[in-house]
């Protein structure tokens, strides 16, 4: 028996979002923006992100936004704790892939990669725990934070964890 497996490369487009599109990154080419009615179906935020993309079927999604919090590369360390802190208490299981500080194109990113359990207590609902994937960068940007977030759930990892990093790994933001 031959086992036939099937690999595809996986093709970019590099936008560029922000208030002077001043920052720029590869989404794969069969991402599209949402709209702002798909965006409030799917992220519960008053805040309009700067950018917000997700795949056809809008299981996978990628947003840029921004925090007014206070923010200067020199406190980077300090940002870095309350962030991993803030993370933890969101979900009630999770497994971190990444966790650190790393420059990227001249820029240091705090860096969140992990897969977390959101569990249901409610025995009448009928669901089970929901596991995601999600990978999150942090940096800072005018003086207030900046963050990349990609997210999809836990079964489509072996799939998107490579595009996610490719795309990490593209941002550049000119100050």
């Amino acid at each position: 028996m031959v086992l036939a497996i099937q690999s595809f490369a996986q093709s970019y487009a590099k936008v560029e979002v922000g208030p002077e599109e001043d920052i720029s990154l590869k989404i794969p080419t069969d991402f599209i923006s949402m709209t702002d009615q798909d965006r409030m179906k799917r992220i519960y935020s008053s805040k309009v992100p700067l950018a917000q993309f997700a795949n056809e079927n809008q299981d996978v999604t990628l947003g840029v936004n921004y925090n007014i919090m206070r923010w200067t590369e020199k406190d980077t360390d300090l940002v870095y704790g309350f962030y991993k802190a803030s993370v933890n208490n969101l979900f009630d299981e999770i497994e971190f892939i990444q966790d650190e500080i790393k420059e990227i194109n001249g820029r240091k990113f705090i860096i969140f990669e992990f897969v977390s359990t959101v569990k249901n207590d409610n025995a009448f609902s009928g669901s089970r725990a929901a596991k995601n994937y999600t990978y999150i960068q942090y940096t800072s940007y005018n003086n207030q934070v900046l963050l990349f977030n990609f997210g999809c759930r836990a079964r489509q990892m072996g799939t998107y964890q490579t595009i996610a990093k490719e795309i990490m790994n593209s941002i550049e933001i000119d100050d």
